[in-house]
């Protein structure tokens, strides 16, 4: 009798005793551990997001720079090896100068009659194309911006003398870099214009 009552015993217990995991059993996520790691992964994203962008805006600018100082170098050189003045100015069809922005594409020509403008029978040296997600502003070389023979800078009217260019992207002056031209046609890459101006996005 006592015999039989332990084998209930003991039958009872095992129907009882919580299941142990085996080695190879594996468990579910609970519903707050899901929220808390989609939690924590949005605000993760949310912090990648803006810093991929401004790598993006960053890269777009330092190419444009790097477009238009290799245009300088080789513009100067040209005017000098030639000894005749040539012209870098904005055009949008990769021909003709237009009246657009800097970022619209520019051309280099050998200016032959001397009135800054690409005629049909002046040699066109280079062209490069639109420059899209950025904005590039100078005052004294709105229309163009030339080298004489001696490699010099002059602008319309044969006013010789330097000036720059604003590279920006998105109107955000805090990252605007500027490319100061000096009057003996070497470019440098700045933070601020000659006169210690910082550069101003919004009028671009």
């Amino acid at each position: 009798m006592l015999g039989a009552y332990l084998v209930h015993a003991d039958w009872c217990a095992m129907q009882i005793s919580p299941p142990h995991p085996g080695p190879g059993s594996q468990r579910g996520f609970t519903l707050a551990e899901v929220l808390t790691t989609l939690g924590i992964f949005g605000v993760s994203l949310s912090l990648v997001v803006p810093s991929l962008d401004s790598v993006t805006r960053s890269n777009l600018r330092a190419s444009a720079i790097n477009e238009l100082v290799a245009t300088l170098h080789v513009a100067r050189s040209e005017a000098i090896t030639r000894n005749a003045p040539i012209v870098v100015c904005p055009s949008q069809d990769g021909r003709t100068c237009a009246r657009v922005a800097w970022e619209s594409g520019w051309i280099r020509f050998v200016d032959s009659n001397g009135d800054y403008l690409a005629g049909a029978d002046e040699p066109l040296l280079g062209a490069t194309p639109a420059l899209g997600g950025l904005r590039i502003h100078t005052e004294a070389f709105e229309t163009a911006f030339g080298y004489t023979s001696t490699g010099r800078v002059a602008g319309p009217g044969g006013a010789e003398g330097g000036g720059d260019f604003t590279f920006c992207a998105n109107g955000n002056s805090a990252d605007a870099q500027v490319v100061l031209v000096s009057a003996l046609g070497r470019p440098e890459l700045a933070n601020r214009h000659a006169d210690g101006r910082e550069p101003d996005c919004s009028v671009t």
